[in-house]
């Protein structure tokens, strides 16, 4: 039924089969023939070919197909929707969210490739008119996305979104584990009549087809949503010619609680976002500081609200609906950061077991977890599960430390409302993003990390410029 999509047409992968599993009750959701190297090549090969002519139509053409696209997955939305809650065992509201974020994403990239634009400047040293300057900015070329399990469509719409709307073409690899929602994303563009080439999407074995993609000198760029040490091997197998980076890795996020702070903002905030996708984010509060007055108050909240969280997948009722996590694998290992804490002098408040009832599936029950230490594992590891991490503090300028104390960089947060204190955080704080007081997010915000945390940034304008390069005329009449 799922078929690997590559020059326009749907094919089947010449790779060995790949058995897709829901992770909330362990049963097989559909088995796929992978993708081979040797396939791998043919994509990279047709977007290559797409390139010579997909770079050169008009915006307006380029644009009217991004908007095809999104209407055509529209029509679709509750097919998608189930489709991706039996991979990843998402909840069917979370699974909208995924769906409505690359919905979000498609229409902001449609919108903002018409404010791209050059320049033109005279010589600093000439008389006006002498010499005139233009600088223009052009489709890169062939660009390769390798996506993460956590959050399959919303991870495509910001690959898919500026390579149909800058002019580039691009080769897209979903997770082995979550490839079908993805996959089907071919089988929308098969139907509109997408030109052949332009978008191309195989799924198969990391270890073969990440080698091939990323080793061969047809790609100008290598995006990547992944671990810190998937970045690092994607750069390490790059490096047979010369490309770009845009690599969304890893998290640490430290949260600050304030003594100013608002306590039941910060603790429904740290909640929905450790249950929300089962934890699963590279934002998630995963080291929360809470000054020692509020620390007894924020934990007796937090468990309070950790309480109405009730476990289901897919069309599930409920308001506060938690999911599986990706699979027991990634289950214990958050188990055993617990366990780490525990043996160590943690304790464990609520939660921290396998819930009754929900053996057969990858669930954890939501957790929290106080007194923690920087030397713990649940400290230095990012913990990517369903789990409240507090511990503690007196300090603001040592809570600033340790907050900075992980080779991650990626997202922080912070609760007050001193303001000398939030432009000091804003200061020291190692990360690309600090949010204070609140969340927010969408597609016109870049999301970018420093450190160990990547390089370049998804969404945003800025992030839609590293899909061009830049072209110098210099002109002396």
């Amino acid at each position: 039924m799922f078929k690997q999509y590559i020059n326009g047409r749907l094919v089947d992968g010449q790779g060995p089969a790949i058995q897709v599993e829901n992770p909330a009750n362990g049963e097989t959701v559909a088995a796929i023939q992978g993708a081979t190297a040797a396939q791998a090549e043919e994509a990279l090969q047709a977007a290559q070919v797409a390139f010579q002519t997909w770079s050169w139509a008009s915006l307006d053409e380029r644009v009217g197909w991004l908007r095809k696209y999104t209407q055509a997955l529209l029509e679709e939305k509750e097919y998608i929707v189930d489709l991706l809650s039996q991979e990843t065992g998402k909840p069917y509201a979370e699974a909208c969210y995924d769906f409505d974020w690359g919905i979000s994403s498609l229409t902001f990239f449609a919108e903002e490739i018409r404010r791209i634009t050059g320049t033109t400047f005279a010589d600093y040293g000439a008389r006006r008119g002498e010499f005139y300057h233009l600088v223009d900015q052009r489709p890169l070329g062939v660009v390769v996305g390798h996506l993460a399990w956590n959050y399959p469509l919303g991870n495509a719409a910001l690959k898919i979104g500026p390579t149909i709307a800058s002019g580039c073409c691009c080769v897209l690899k979903p997770s082995s584990q979550t490839p079908l929602a993805t996959l089907y994303l071919g089988e929308i563009m098969h139907k509109i009549g997408l030109p052949a080439g332009v978008v191309n999407i195989i799924a198969g074995p990391s270890g073969e087809l990440g080698q091939a993609l990323n080793a061969s000198p047809i790609p100008k760029m290598i995006t990547l949503i992944g671990s810190t040490d998937t970045g690092r091997q994607v750069m390490a197998q790059g490096a047979t010619s010369v490309k770009t980076y845009s690599l969304e890795l890893g998290g640490n996020a430290p949260c600050i609680v304030m003594e100013d702070g608002d306590v039941d903002t910060a603790v429904k905030l740290a909640v929905t976002s450790q249950v929300s996708n089962s934890g699963q984010t590279c934002i998630g509060y995963n080291r929360i500081y809470v000054h020692a007055s509020r620390y007894q108050e924020f934990c007796d909240k937090a468990v309070e609200l950790l309480k109405q969280v009730t476990l289901g997948a897919g069309r599930d009722p409920g308001e506060t609906v938690m999911g599986p996590l990706i699979n027991k694998r990634e289950r214990d290992r958050v188990l055993g950061l617990i366990e780490d804490a525990k043996a160590n002098g943690a304790k464990v408040l609520y939660g921290g077991d396998i819930p009754a009832g929900f053996e057969q599936g990858a669930y954890l029950s939501p957790t929290l977890v106080a007194d923690v230490t920087e030397d713990m594992r649940i400290s230095r590891e990012e913990i990517f599960g369903p789990v409240v991490s507090v511990r503690p503090y007196t300090d603001f300028e040592d809570v600033l430390q340790k907050a900075n104390d992980t080779q991650a960089g990626l997202t922080s947060y912070l609760f007050g409302h001193d303001s000398r204190a939030i432009y000091r955080a804003y200061e020291v704080l190692q990360f690309g993003e600090l949010y204070v007081n609140g969340f927010s997010t969408g597609p016109m915000l870049p999301h970018t990390g420093m450190r160990e945390s990547g390089v370049g940034c998804d969404a945003s304008q800025w992030g839609l410029k590293e899909y061009f390069s830049l072209k110098r005329l210099t002109v002396k009449p």
